[in-house]
């Protein structure tokens, strides 16, 4: 398989993926929208999905690392720029990376399941660290947890994908994804260099909390 159908599998996926969430939500989805489908404004444009409910209206655009995407995307941006009940959503299509070459399995769920008892947010046990450590443990629930559902473990998937993926797929709840991405935020402020990120506590618990069940979940699986 080449790396342009690796990439067009790639955004196709993405696309339904959006498709089937906003669905859920009550969206009328409409996938690579003909002209007729679109305001004057967007007809030249060919977004690739438009979700629409009770007059709001979002653009969802997949952005690759092609200069073209990211024209595209400008162009959106302009169009939609000041238009009242309109609003864009980029989302960003992973991509093969020779740098993405993980051990052929995940970790045990049983070790993933001790290091989430002992992971602590007290600034004395370097709270920064054991946030990341936190949060790669999610991730790996995750892909555990995702595995059941034929998603191979060793995926190249981003952290927000993932999340998505779960919510998507009726794994999580809107309550649960909503601390996993505050989470995600402060996983990304501090592997970013921001050691000094303060870390709450409870969001900590949260968090710790929802590995937990990722995990007695995908033991089940």
């Amino acid at each position: 398989m080449t790396a342009a159908t690796d990439l067009v599998t790639g955004e196709r996926e993405a696309i339904k993926q959006y498709a089937d969430w906003y669905s859920q939500q009550g969206y009328q989805v409409s996938v690579e929208p003909s002209p007729r489908e679109l305001p004057e404004f967007l007809r030249t444009l060919a977004p690739d999905m438009i979700a629409r409910r009770d007059g709001e209206n979002i653009v969802v655009e997949i952005k690759t690392s092609s200069p073209a995407s990211f024209e595209q995307v400008q162009r959106l941006a302009r169009a939609l720029e000041h238009r009242a009940g309109w609003k864009l959503q980029v989302v960003y299509a992973d991509l093969d990376d020779p740098e993405w070459a993980p051990p052929p399995e995940l970790p045990d769920i049983s070790e993933l399941t001790r290091l989430v008892s002992v992971a602590s947010a007290d600034e004395r046990d370097h709270g920064a660290s054991q946030f990341l450590l936190l949060w790669s443990i999610i991730e790996a629930a995750a892909r555990h947890r995702l595995s059941s559902l034929k998603i191979p473990p060793t995926r190249r998937i981003s952290s927000s994908a993932l999340l998505k993926m779960l919510l998507t797929e009726g794994i999580i709840e809107e309550d649960n994804y909503a601390v996993l991405r505050h989470g995600l935020a402060i996983r990304n402020a501090i592997a970013h260099g921001f050691l000094n990120q303060p870390i709450d506590e409870d969001l900590f618990e949260q968090l710790r909390t929802a590995a937990g069940l990722l995990l007695r979940s995908a033991s089940r699986k």
